[in-house]
């Protein structure tokens, strides 16, 4: 026993030293001391952080360095100017400002951009792109299920690749574990490149739970690219009104943004491997477009130290001016965020928030629920969708910018995975989301803070309970 307790003191104090979330930091403080054994279990599942910048130092080609430079020279400009023409510009250059110096996020302002709200149309898209490569595809998805949707893919990958396309696929060691070796196993067997990230095996396990790779990237010949929150699985295809139907929303993208989509694989990639592709350039071709909305893709990954994507949803929370829609699977806001959203609602700020009124996760819904009361009473508005699950991670901010990807409003997202968000700064797509913003809270029902109060006190039990724990998860 004495060995468990010199053990703990060893994790408490290196835990203090890493400077973390001061709320994350306490409750390991606590579970630790008061319940050592169990604590210690749980942490060495949920506790461990990675920092592992070095590992791309030396990580470098010309066409990183070409959109590491394009950053810099936007960034100085954008700093530099007194007066801008663009509206977009004057509006959110703060933001842009932001990722521009902490996320390398250049500014492309020639993208056409398709938007999907659930799973039947998407993969039609996707298998109709793929057939149609002449070059490469590469693939980068948190969960893969057995089903129609995977063996599709696996045909066409196969297909693919004796044609002489490079071919790679990066799946999540968590997200895809349902997956039978048999069909990594037959597509290796014909050259495709597929590569687990984090593979989970015990001893390695304690590790590994945390810090998955929740993107969804896929990125045809560097002219046609797919991100946004829907994954490859036979779940998505349930039809609007049936009982499992799964809400979403995926984008498909042509124009210059497909170069950080591309990055990003490649550098998981390198994650992976420890060892690049040995020519990038054909990875990189030029896109024909002149014209288009604009964009910036946002990056978050536990070994950076920088969570971009929860300083872009504080900022453009902070800086609306006349209404915010949220949508999110899971809601568990650090304190930054919350306040965040009083505070603007307080100002007059319109905000509308849709959560999931079908659980997926009983003790993560029960988490975002402890918050609701607290939202309501601050003047937010929030509704539980009822079709089905709604999965769609969505921000809306007055008639310019929206935001989506594959980051949840939660800590996980914001501090513990690898995720990958676009920002929309185009009134057209804006009117589109806010469209189906709008169908969805009529496949919603509105709460009601009176009879939010009078719900059973075992439900607000394990609400609150449920809330304790959501830092350590």
């Amino acid at each position: 026993m004495l060995l468990v307790y010199v053990f703990v003191v060893y994790l408490l104090i290196k835990t203090i030293l890493q400077n973390r979330n001061p709320v994350t930091t306490l409750s390991w403080i606590v579970v630790l001391l008061l319940m050592p054994i169990p604590g210690l279990i749980l942490y060495f599942f949920f506790g461990q952080k990675i920092t592992k910048r070095w590992r791309y130092k030396y990580l470098r080609s010309k066409e990183l360095d070409r959109m590491d430079e394009i950053s810099k020279k936007q960034l100085e400009t954008l700093i530099n100017m007194e007066q801008i023409d663009d509206r977009y510009l004057t509006e959110y250059r703060k933001l842009m400002s932001m990722l521009l110096k902490d996320n390398q996020s250049f500014i492309s302002s020639n993208n056409q951009i398709e938007l999907y709200q659930s799973g039947e149309k998407l993969y039609q898209q996707i298998f109709d792109d793929m057939e149609a490569a002449r070059d490469f595809i590469h693939m980068e998805y948190y969960l893969f299920e057995p089903g129609n949707i995977t063996a599709e893919i696996s045909r066409i990958l196969i297909e693919k690749k004796q044609e002489g396309l490079s071919v790679s696929l990066i799946l999540d060691g968590i997200g895809s574990r349902s997956m039978p070796d048999a069909y990594f196993k037959n597509l290796q067997d014909h050259g495709v490149e597929v590569l687990i990230f984090h593979p989970v095996r015990f001893p390695q396990l304690t590790n590994k739970i945390n810090n998955r790779n929740h993107r969804k990237i896929l990125v045809i010949d560097g002219k046609i690219g797919y991100t946004g929150g829907i994954n490859m699985a036979d779940k998505y295809l349930a039809k609007y009104g049936e009982k499992h139907f799964w809400r979403d929303t995926h984008l498909r993208i042509r124009g210059n943004s497909l170069k950080m989509l591309e990055a990003v694989f490649l550098v998981d990639r390198y994650h992976i491997l420890r060892k690049p592709f040995e020519d990038w350039s054909r990875f990189f071709p030029e896109i024909p477009y002149s014209n288009g909305a604009t964009v910036q893709i946002a990056t978050n990954s536990p070994e950076t130290g920088t969570s971009n994507i929860l300083h872009a949803f504080f900022t453009t929370i902070t800086t609306a001016k006349n209404n915010i829609c949220l949508i999110s699977p899971y809601f568990i806001p650090d304190d930054s965020l919350m306040m965040a959203l009083k505070t603007a609602a307080a100002g007059g700020v319109k905000i509308e928030i849709i959560l999931p009124g079908v659980k997926d996760s009983a003790f993560i819904q029960n988490s975002a629920r402890s918050y609701v009361q607290e939202l309501l009473k601050s003047g937010i508005q929030v509704y539980f969708y009822q079709k089905g699950f709604i999965h769609a991670k969505v921000l809306i901010v007055d008639e310019m910018f929206s935001m989506l990807g594959s980051a949840n409003f939660d800590y996980r997202s914001f501090y513990q995975n690898f995720e990958i968000n676009t920002l929309l700064y185009d009134e057209a797509l804006n009117k589109k989301l806010r469209t189906q913003f709008e169908q969805d809270k009529l496949d919603s029902d509105k709460i009601d803070l009176r009879k939010w109060r009078k719900r059973p006190l075992k439900n607000k039990l394990f609400e609150s309970l449920a809330r304790l724990s959501a830092p350590l998860m």
